[in-house]
């Protein structure tokens, strides 16, 4: 995708910091800038991302979080997160990565830019399923749905409606329940 600077292409990390805190470039990830008004979609946040480190994994927790709401900062998390599509063990390797040995069936996932990645539902699920672990998993509950509009966490609910057989699936209900419950839509005028 056009429009990215990335690190020593051409400039160096001094010169993109510059212009960084003069207003002028966004830090979207470790290595790549992009101009100050582009407004960043998931395709965009994909393409910034680059390929997947192995074939079969799709990007997950809180990566896809960033890929779908983007973060306060706007970048994306220091530490890469993967799920395989079917459950099977992969080689631990050296890299800012890391892979959760679970299954992605194909309707949990979307390719986005040409990165594969947990649908919002299965990424607020996935994320909700780490809280459970929390030493205060309201509060983390609360912190996973600060970025998530109305209208995704509805569709959230929904789709936790008709979540059945799946580990923690109670638990996380209850959790997604007692951190956003069933609130009503905001009013668009008052």
């Amino acid at each position: 995708m056009t429009g990215f600077l990335r690190l020593d292409a051409p400039l160096p990390l001094t010169d993109l910091l510059a212009l960084e805190y003069d207003g002028l470039l966004q830090r979207l990830t470790r290595e790549v800038w992009v101009a100050a008004d582009t407004i960043a979609d998931p395709a965009l946040r994909c393409a910034a991302l680059g390929p997947a480190p192995r074939p079969r994994v799709a990007l997950s927790h809180r990566a896809a979080h960033w890929v779908w709401w983007g973060s306060a900062s706007g970048r994306a998390p220091a530490l890469l997160e993967y799920t395989t599509h079917a459950r099977r063990r992969m080689r631990a390797a050296r890299g800012a990565w890391t892979v959760y040995e679970r299954d992605v069936p194909p309707e949990e996932r979307i390719d986005v830019d040409r990165l594969c990645v947990t649908t919002p539902e299965r990424t607020l699920y996935d994320l909700l399923r780490a809280a459970l672990a929390a030493p205060d998993p309201a509060a983390t509950g609360r912190h996973t749905f600060t970025r998530v509009p109305h209208a995704d966490r509805h569709a959230f609910l929904l789709w936790l409606d008709g979540v059945e057989r799946r580990p923690y699936a109670a638990r996380i209900r209850a959790l997604a329940l007692a951190t956003i419950g069933r609130e009503r839509a905001p009013a668009l005028t008052q």
